[in-house]
């Protein structure tokens, strides 16, 4: 045959493909994987099957089958569409032995708990749409399992779940573990079914748990790990406990529907913590697969059938909520929607809160049984964590009968400071104290506490208006500060806080029942009091401090220490102002006993006392170029004398040092009378006169007559009326240039840190 000649591409390449194809060997096609056997025929029919291989069941049009056959042999079990199958009868298989590969490993001996180390493929499936139902709820079990581990305590399923679907273990008699679980679906553990469900193994599971009766998590006995569940429907009790050596941490919201459910933290002697970082929350919305709250202000209100009450148990384990990263509140409710207990199971409860923002807790920790919570006291401590931030109030009566610590940078609140929000501790108890290394807070409106026990190295506020009485043993290092309300000691001493400030105009310090106190430096506002009764106050002048309030009572101030307290104030207190150490600095002050200076005593602007002055030897006196002190009574100056004086301020002709409506006694060390007194390089003469102690730049010439008829010039021999009338227009107009530089030097005064004394403090034991 000719081959014609044909246009385009030359032919040969398609004839060396041709011989290529024909000399290649063909592939043979893929050898399939083996189809799950169908058994929905032999299930519906009730039979006994014996795996060799995959079996699964489909169940069309929502058909339902309650199946009383065992299924055993090896292979995988797989239930499809979306009907619901039921087991009543208790299932034993294994997988194929080419999928087996976890390990499941016993530690901690004696403590022997147990964990699963890559774990193997489902051996049971239940796809999206379908449902699994172990036991018919009324007393059969029909679980799934085979447990070939020879461990201590536990018995683990090696049949691990796979969920997609909606599994529903509905079995009596028998805590249950379904082994590993992975999946998206919804596990069903259903009301009245005890004893529940065992979530041992690290689960890949990421759908939502619905708790009907009991869910054990993280036993001594095992481990539990959920990272990718995030939410729980608690309708039972879940039951949480550690192992030894192990943290337990929950992140999942939990939320309930009905009353009668709580969170359960077991007994556990090995100091791990469980450690709860979600919301536990009531839900009036959603499904069961997606429950939901529409107000979050449901949590305090009390709904019908108290449907929203919820609570939690602490039976000798150490709880913490929150971890430090956000300011979601674990438990938010109220004593009419929550309830706290805390009992001793082995050793004593303990409640962490751990936040990075303000909480509240608005309900009371007791020791009572479910809701019955105020049947007894709780038996634990409880601590605020020092983490920044971690601000907790407690808004409600506080029943646990142990230590409140408040860490370094963390702070306890009692009371929101609004009606229906005061907070107080249980106080009196063996074991119950406030450790404060942070800041306490009492913010309390209505309700009068006390506390006692304080110590640690932390501060004390009180914001009022409600009183709050320390009645002893208090030993905290750090500030105490009343900003509001009364701060009362009835036993007991503040000695040890590094100071008191009397911030608020209403504050008021009343020690009239607690016996001499001291304080180591005192500061505070006008309209603030100290209520002394019949007891002194000691300033022990760590710092100097300034304090502008009164004093009320019959006792006085003692002012020890090197610092210098400085005095503003009008005080109504009888008892007598002592200073025995440092320096007291009176401000325009008025004190209302006598006053007793060793030490050093600086006036920065004139004051007065009620009573009498007492100057003693070694004392020392510092007046500003204003005046000095006026007293009631008698004065007896003895010491040093100095004139405060700042460059360029105008001197006054007269500066009056002391001024006594009864007798002056006694005088300045070297200052006799007429003695020259350098102020600002004008020269002064110092004169004691009946009831005055003056500074004077215009002292009279020696000899001068002081009798009427010579002043008037009656006899004669006096100068002319004219000169008089000259004298006294020269004295008129001398009298006016000293009172407007008396004015002015009040005006730059003003101006002028009234506390700023440069005072050299007398050592009266030197």
């Amino acid at each position: 045959m000719k081959l014609s000649r044909l246009s385009g591409p030359p032919l040969w390449p398609r004839l060396l493909l041709v011989a290529l194809l024909a000399v290649a060997p063909i592939p043979l096609a893929a050898t399939p994987a083996q189809a799950a056997e169908d058994i929905t025929d032999r299930v519906r029919a009730g039979e006994d099957i014996e795996l060799d291989g995959d079996a699964r069941v489909d169940l069309a049009g929502g058909e339902e089958i309650t199946y009383g056959g065992v299924i055993s042999g090896t292979g995988t079990f797989t239930v499809g569409g979306d009907g619901k199958l039921i087991t009543t009868a208790d299932s034993d298989f294994q997988i194929p032995a080419d999928r087996r590969r976890q390990t499941v490993e016993a530690r901690g001996e004696p403590w022997w708990w147990s964990t699963i180390e890559d774990p193997d493929p489902p051996a049971v499936t239940v796809e999206a749409g379908a449902t699994l139902q172990y036991g018919d709820g009324e007393g059969t079990t029909g679980t799934i399992g085979h447990y070939p581990y020879d461990l201590p305590e536990f018995d683990w399923n090696a049949l691990n779940h796979h969920v997609d679907g909606t599994f529903i273990v509905a079995v009596h008699g028998i805590r249950y573990h379904p082994g590993n679980l992975s999946g998206s679906g919804h596990i069903v553990q259903p009301r009245h079914t005890w004893d529940g469900l065992s979530l041992a193994g690290r689960h890949t599971f990421s759908g939502t748990l619905y708790n009907g009766t009991a869910l054990h998590y993280s036993q001594r006995q095992f481990l539990s790990t959920m990272p990718e569940v995030d939410t729980v429907l608690n309708q039972g009790s879940f039951i949480i406990d550690t192992q030894e050596g192990n943290d337990t941490v929950l992140h999942q919201d939990f939320y309930s529907r009905e009353w009668g459910n709580d969170i359960n933290f077991h007994s556990q002697i090995f100091g791990s913590r469980v450690i709860m970082t979600g919301v536990y929350s009531w839900a009036d919305s959603g499904s069961d697969q997606d429950p939901s709250l529409s107000d979050p202000g449901l949590n305090y209100q009390v709904v019908a059938h108290n449907h929203n009450k919820r609570g939690i148990n602490v039976e000798g384990a150490f709880v913490q909520w929150g971890d430090g990263t956000d300011d979601r509140f674990f438990l938010p409710g109220n004593r009419d929607t929550i309830y706290i207990n805390m009992h001793e199971r082995r050793i004593r409860s303990h409640l962490v809160f751990d936040y990075n923002g303000p909480v509240t807790l608005s309900a009371p920790i007791s020791g009572g049984i479910y809701h019955d919570t105020m049947d007894a006291a709780g038996q634990g401590d409880v601590t605020i964590a020092g983490t920044p931030g971690n601000e907790v109030t407690f808004a409600d009566q506080q029943n646990y009968n142990g230590a409140t610590t408040i860490e370094t940078g963390a702070v306890l609140r009692l009371g929101s400071g609004e009606d229906g929000g005061d907070g107080w501790l249980l106080t009196g108890t063996e074991l119950s104290e406030v450790v404060d290394d942070g800041a306490l807070v009492v913010a309390n409106v209505d309700t009068d506490i006390d506390l006692s026990r304080v110590s640690g190295s932390g501060s004390l506020e009180l914001e009022g208006p409600a009183t709050l009485t320390l009645t002893g043993d208090t030993s905290y290092t750090g500030p105490t500060t009343v900003s509001g309300g009364t701060l009362s000691l009835t036993g007991g001493t503040i000695a040890d806080s590094e100071r008191l400030e009397l911030s608020g105009d209403d504050a008021v310090f009343d020690v009239s029942e607690a016996g001499d106190q001291t304080v180591s430096d005192l500061a505070g506002v006008a309209g603030s009091v100290v209520a002394l009764g019949a007891n002194a106050l000691t300033v022990a002048g760590g710092e100097d401090s300034e304090y502008a309030g009164g004093f009320e009572g019959e006792g006085g101030l003692v002012k020890t220490g090197e610092a210098a307290f400085t005095y503003s104030g009008a005080s109504a207190a009888t008892g007598t102002w002592t200073v025995e150490e440092g320096a007291l600095v009176l401000s325009a002050a008025e004190l209302g006993g006598d006053l007793e200076v060793a030490s050093s005593l600086g006036v920065a602007e004139p004051s007065s006392a009620a009573g009498d002055l007492s100057m003693a030897e070694g004392s020392a006196l510092t007046v500003g170029t204003e005046g000095g002190v006026a007293v009631d009574g008698d004065a007896a100056v003895s010491g040093t004398l100095a004139v405060d004086y700042a460059e360029g301020d105008p001197l006054p002709a007269e500066i009056p040092v002391v001024t006594a409506d009864g007798e002056i006694t006694g005088a300045f060390d070297g200052l006799g009378d007429g003695a020259e007194v350098d102020v600002g390089g004008t020269a002064y003469r110092i004169r004691y006169e009946d009831g005055r102690v003056v500074l004077r730049t215009d002292a009279p010439s020696e000899g001068a007559q002081d009798d009427d008829s010579a002043a008037a010039g009656t006899d004669g021999s006096g100068p002319p009326t004219w000169t008089y009338l000259a004298g006294g227009l020269a004295l008129a107009l001398l009298l006016g240039l000293g009172l407007l530089g008396y004015l002015l030097l009040r005006r730059r005064r003003s101006g002028k840190d009234d506390a700023t004394l440069e005072l050299d403090i007398i050592d009266p034991a030197s």
